[in-house]
């Protein structure tokens, strides 16, 4: 605590002035966005922009999926593909918008681009009717799932030209100081469950946060594993998160010593709970492969029981039999990381329970940037990363997870390669049926050390209570 106290000491001679502005509510984002442009809204810090920012033509309600903009909607006979004319009403964005923000899917590269393989085209009839032109037998769920993803948002066509950003969500960006902060405004009629201005402040810190908060100029922010123990954690200030990330370790599959037995035996090797109760002090839940169990238990799928609990016997056991042993065993495994004190905290509980079952591990903190971008070039036999959830589908915990097409900085990080599972993934009216066939085979291959579900913590105050929605867009 004394460390701490020092922290917070040399934190106020930094943060002593207020701001000049006011605004409703300030957030800490640990890093800046990406991107704000939909197509490339793959990090976390985009994501979370995205859902103030951006609508698209079609929005997830309740399980359904509806659109505020949309009059009428007509199909039209085709025996090659299915044809959807919409008209749209006074309160959607201006039609050339929607037509040029749909049509990028198509034309443009970026890294979710085959999601949208199957919209063919897109029309303007009149000056209120547009027609989408869809691969014949993709089905309505997923069209209209696919539609109201972040990456189809609607931008202002004109605007985009000169470089400006012009969205259709609840609310407008107003101004963007990189490494510092972003300004966003209201932009529809105001109620009670949003403020009418937010400053997101870009802090790697966690630390930082605590501090503003406890001076009341910050709002709400994300508790690291290490600021669980301070009082406010338990307090009616604190929420929590659970089933919206999975942490693992990718296996680089285009190594060849790594094959089935070897990863076998690096899941058996890790004593997940130990590592939950003892480390993160029960801050995070188990996984069935690569689906968090309290998000499981919302499906209520029928999943063949596959056991890959802690057990260096059986761990030892397949190493002998991998393709490279004994040989393996004199070979450094180089395993990645994020350099923070959090990730490296893990990656070295991860290194002890590897090494001894006899592996030799060389720990490599690296900034996330490089990371990522080298993990995408194939780099790095082990890589500590998290993912988390897009949207509300069991898909999201799949696709492009594991998608054969989508290796590298597509989201399929390990290069696993299951030509079956891609055919699933492709087909157009895909089920839950299919989604267990994935989780079991993928869960039984192991193309990744499961881990856990990270549990995500936030301290907020009471200004933000006030906001009745504002909690579910942390």
């Amino acid at each position: 605590m004394r460390t701490l106290s020092l922290v917070f000491f040399l934190l106020s001679l930094t943060f002593c002035r207020r701001d000049s502005v006011e605004f409703d509510i300030k957030i800490a984002l640990p890093s800046d966005p990406t991107n704000l442009d939909p197509l490339f809204s793959t990090d976390l810090t985009s994501q979370k922009l995205a859902r103030f920012l951006h609508q698209g033509l079609f929005i997830s309600e309740k399980g359904f999926f509806i659109s505020p903009w949309i009059t009428k909607e007509t199909k039209v006979q085709s025996a090659s593909e299915s044809i959807l004319r919409f008209t749209l009403n006074s309160d959607s964005p201006p039609i050339q918008d929607i037509q040029f923000s749909l049509s990028r899917l198509i034309l443009e590269s970026y890294p979710r681009k085959a999601d949208y393989q199957f919209l063919k085209s897109v029309e303007i009839l009149s000056g209120s009717v547009l027609e989408l032109h869809i691969r014949k037998d993709t089905s309505e769920s997923e069209w209209k799932e696919k539609l109201s993803l972040p990456f189809a948002s609607i931008i202002g066509k004109e605007e985009w030209a000169k470089n400006t950003l012009k969205t259709y969500g609840k609310y407008k960006l107003v101004n963007w100081k990189k490494n510092e902060f972003i300004d966003i405004h209201y932009q529809k009629d105001n109620g009670i469950q949003f403020p009418k201005s937010i400053r997101f402040y870009i802090l790697p810190q966690s630390t930082t946060s605590l501090f503003l908060y406890r001076k009341s100029e910050l709002d709400a922010f994300k508790l690291s594993d290490f600021l669980l123990s301070i009082p406010e954690a338990t307090s009616i200030y604190a929420l929590t998160k659970k089933g919206r990330s999975v942490q693992y370790v990718t296996i680089n599959q285009t190594n060849p010593c790594f094959d089935f037995h070897f990863r076998n035996a690096l899941n058996f090797s890790i004593p997940r709970e130990l590592i939950i109760q003892k480390l993160l002090e029960n801050h995070a839940d188990l996984t069935y492969g690569p689906i968090p169990l309290p998000y499981l238990e919302t499906l209520k799928l029928k999943l063949t029981n596959i056991d890959i609990s802690y057990n260096r016997e059986k761990a030892l056991i397949e190493l002998k039999q991998s393709r490279c042993y004994p040989n393996i065993l004199t070979k450094q495994i180089e395993f990645r990381m994020r350099g923070d004190d959090e990730n490296q905290t893990k990656g070295r509980a991860i290194k002890q329970a590897l090494e001894e079952i006899g592996l030799k591990i060389k720990l490599k903190p690296m900034e996330k940037a490089p990371l990522y971008k080298e993990n995408g070039e194939g780099k790095g036999d082990l890589t500590l990363l998290t993912w988390y959830s897009d949207y509300d589908s069991v898909w999201n915990f799949l696709d492009p997870l594991f998608h054969p097409d989508k290796t590298g900085n597509g989201g399929n990080r390990s290069f696993y390669q299951n030509p079956k599972l891609g055919l699933i993934f492709n087909k157009p009216n895909r089920n839950l049926t299919d989604a267990i066939k994935v989780i079991e085979t993928v869960t039984l291959d192991k193309p990744w050390i499961f881990l856990w579900s990270i549990q995500e913590n936030y301290l907020v105050s009471k200004e933000f209570l006030r906001y009745t929605e504002l909690a579910d867009y942390l």
